[in-house]
């Protein structure tokens, strides 16, 4: 059986001249989703210098402070979702999400050509390449094919990032942050031997700029509104934030992180209303929770999905939409959506 390294050289490889390729990942992507996409582009380029174009596409926002650091700091030239034409492009990648049009890539409905991702949505269907592997990271996936082909990234290319220790400064990250420092309970040996392998190759000052992020103003007014509102039973939280604008969405996976420090806790669910959805995250310890599942029953299959220690959710409101209310009826679908919300978290809790 070719191992997928191999598979993808001779896909990329055996592309005609004229070819674009569209690198699809999260709506809302984090530092695992871009130091992948912009691993897998600069690999395309490097192993097809004829390829017409390679570009990546996300369809929400980089709300993050640390994921907008990691944008400025790399230069990484993101595209919006809303420039992706499919009819442009002979070849169409996934990485870091498996499906389009629900979860975590809601923004399209588009069949992928090429998935690279870590998590356990696992799709059925024809695929040129379908790398799908339960380990910490997607980056770790794609610098497995960096070390497979032996390159070393000392030299750079027309990718559209000159310096090439951006791309290794930025697949770290992506490994650094979605194993928590190497920590979490799904990291494998690859993810280490990834990691020692881009260190030498790092640019140490901008990886020192990208972890050490300022912190906006705004994320402690939410944190005290977590803090004010979170209701405990045993070692489960569930903190509501409230009604938020989407440039401030990245606050509720931080404050499950910090949630999920406080002694005696083990579970966390942090969530807001972000538009017109219900956007969720959920951190555990508990080895004994299964976090696709408990994702997938307080908030649909559709709508949810995680891996082990982490999940979250977007799921849509349809008519109920805050920004179509006013004043008291405002209120009352915050009120609503926090009572179904708890609701469910401790029923599923309980029955676990």
């Amino acid at each position: 059986m070719t191992n997928p390294a191999s598979k993808f050289r001779d896909i990329i490889e055996n592309l005609p001249p004229y070819t674009k390729i569209a690198i699809l990942t999260q709506d809302n992507p984090d530092p695992d989703a871009m130091g992948a996409a912009f691993g897998v582009a600069y690999l395309c380029r490097h192993l097809n210098p004829e390829l017409q174009g390679t570009d990546i596409f996300y369809g929400g926002t980089i709300s993050h402070p640390q994921n907008r650091t990691m944008v400025n700091i790399l230069g990484l030239p993101m595209r919006k979702m809303k420039q992706f034409n499919k009819d442009d492009y002979q070849i169409v990648v996934l990485v870091d999400v498996a499906s389009t049009g629900k979860k975590n890539l809601q923004s399209t409905d588009v069949k992928p050509d090429i998935i690279i991702d870590h998590h356990r949505d696992d799709p059925e269907g024809d695929y040129m390449l379908k790398d799908i592997r339960p380990i910490g990271a997607a980056s770790s996936i794609v610098t497995s094919y960096f070390r497979e082909f032996g390159i070393d990234l000392e030299t750079g290319d027309e990718s559209g990032i000159n310096d090439v220790s951006n791309i290794a400064t930025g697949l770290l990250v992506g490994i650094k942050t979605d194993t928590a420092e190497l920590t979490s309970a799904n990291v494998t040996p690859l993810d280490f031997q990834c990691y020692e392998y881009l260190l030498k190759l790092t640019d140490r000052k901008k990886l020192h700029q990208i972890i050490n992020y300022n912190i906006p103003g705004y994320l402690y007014q939410l944190k005290a509104e977590a803090y004010r509102t979170m209701e405990s039973k045993h070692s489960v939280v569930v903190a509501g934030i409230g009604i938020i604008p989407p440039q401030q969405r990245d606050g509720i996976p931080i404050i499950a992180d910090e949630l999920l420090r406080m002694e005696g806790v083990e579970t966390v669910v942090a969530y807001a209303i972000v538009e017109d959805r219900i956007v969720a995250s959920l951190r555990t310890t508990n080895d004994g929770i299964e976090v696709n599942s408990f994702c997938h029953q307080i908030f649909g299959e559709e709508f949810s999905g995680g891996k082990m220690g982490c999940g979250g959710a977007s799921v849509p409101l349809g008519f109920l939409t805050p920004e179509n209310q006013a004043g008291e009826a405002r209120d009352n679908v915050w009120d609503a959506v926090r009572a179904m919300v708890h609701y469910r978290v401790f029923r599923v809790a309980s029955s676990g």
